[in-house]
């Protein structure tokens, strides 16, 4: 008894600490596992976190509202070409450094009752941004929701003004879908608002006259392949005193549109649409060529303006499969349009396709791990067009039935790849950056 009380008496006073463990009555505590080293980000997750990063920090159109922000095109490029992290990263902190951070407001808020009086406003970048933003968050982001409803809203009024901007809210809008991403869906929203053309009436009225041609006209007139169409607009004598020929796809106004309209349009009308599929399959295969073999025969240029014609029609294909029927049809037209436009602004160059048959490349590099890899190690590379050419000639050549020879696209890549070192504006510019 009396040892009990003293040890009783012991362990209470201030100070008496037991080791842990050392009380026989208490079982040891199993010692935790080894937790496993904490891995880095995924390329998935850095390319969110950066697509998330650029759509709080800068601003969608940047330099005076004039360019537009391609990090999504940039970085959606390298992902979807296989880049790791390290090269993300360094992608994002090159091309960050010629943007502007968010410095303006809208000169007011964009709400539901006002949000269609400012188009082409491009100062109200801000408010459409925040605007389509909350309305993502209010759809528990389901941000494919919104994009239908306002793409196909009004007549599809949005969905015929994608082509803007140079097709920028085309493209951007591509890459929201590929990359599942909601933050540059609303981008996509804000540049198709705030660069608003109103080709819609252009689209339309090639819709009115196609429908309206007769059986014989339609017999004598209709051209199956693209390429033969532009070959008419090349030799045409009507374009030639066209204003858009001279004021080229950035600097025309609305005005000069108009007023080249009807000469367009009676071009244009010429492509047969009886094969929709067929159709839309011959205009991104004519792309491909317009944007590689319209240089000249002595020395590999690359139209900065004709290479947006290919990627442009890269979107088109990436967003056909979330559009209604008859919407397809007006998407593709739309590209069509814009095709023929481009072309004309362009100065109407030839095209040949044996400048890129002619091309001579060694045997070993004939691959698309020597185009990717060769493509992720030239300066050229934080240059989002650069990479998005090489994409959709990629895309082509894994999805296309119409060359003859789907080698064509790898060639093409290989030659646009490594002869690629900046851009000209026009065949009798020689301009590079």
């Amino acid at each position: 008894m009396g040892n009990s009380n003293s040890a009783e008496s012991a362990a209470s006073e201030p100070g008496q600490f037991t080791t842990p463990g050392s009380n026989i009555n208490r079982p040891e505590l199993p010692k935790p596992l080894p937790r496993p080293p904490k891995k880095g980000a995924t390329p998935h997750e850095k390319l969110h976190q950066l697509l998330r990063a650029n759509h709080a920090t800068y601003s969608v159109l940047y330099h005076n509202r004039i360019y537009h922000n391609h990090m999504p095109h940039l970085l959606g490029s390298a992902y979807l070409l296989g880049a790791e992290v390290y090269q993300l990263i360094e992608l994002y902190e090159h091309y960050s450094k010629e943007l502007d951070g968010w410095k303006e407001d809208s000169p007011q808020e964009v709400t539901h009752f006002d949000w269609r009086d400012f188009y082409g406003k491009k100062e109200y970048q801000r408010g459409y941004r925040d605007f389509f933003d909350d309305l993502v968050v209010d759809a528990s982001f389901e941000w494919k929701r919104v994009i239908s409803k306002f793409l196909l809203d009004d007549d599809a009024t949005l969905l015929l003004g994608l082509s803007g901007g140079l097709a920028h809210p085309l493209i951007h809008l591509a890459y929201a879908y590929e990359l599942n991403s909601a933050e540059v869906a609303t981008e996509a929203l804000t540049l198709d608002t705030t660069c608003f053309r109103p080709s819609s009436s252009f689209v339309r009225d090639f819709v009115n006259i196609y429908e309206n041609m007769s059986i014989t006209d339609r017999a004598e007139k209709l051209e199956k392949d693209p390429l033969k169409v532009l070959q008419i607009i090349r030799e045409s004598t009507d374009i030639s005193n066209a204003p858009i020929s001279s004021a080229g796809a950035l600097g025309a106004s609305d005005d000069v549109l108009e007023q080249s309209k009807d000469a367009i349009l009676a071009l244009a009308v010429r492509l047969d649409f009886s094969d929709f599929q067929k159709t839309a399959q011959r205009i991104f295969h004519s792309t491909s060529l317009l944007a590689t073999a319209s240089h000249k025969p002595e020395k590999y240029n690359v139209d900065f303006v004709l290479l947006h014609t290919l990627t442009a029609a890269h979107a088109v294909q990436v967003i056909l499969p979330y559009l209604p029927k008859k919407h397809k049809t007006q998407l593709v037209i739309e590209l069509w349009l814009f095709v023929v436009i481009t072309y004309i602004s362009g100065q109407r160059p030839v095209i040949d396709e044996e400048r890129i048959w002619s091309y001579e490349v060694e045997k070993e590099n004939k691959s698309w791990d020597f185009i990717i890899r060769h493509a992720f190690s030239s300066e050229m590379r934080f240059d989002a067009h650069y990479l998005k050419v090489i994409r959709a000639l990629k895309t082509l050549y894994e999805t296309s039935t119409i060359a003859h020879d789907p080698s064509l696209y790898m060639l093409q890549a290989t030659q646009f790849a490594l002869e690629t070192h900046g851009w000209t504006f026009g065949p009798d510019d020689e301009h590079t950056e």
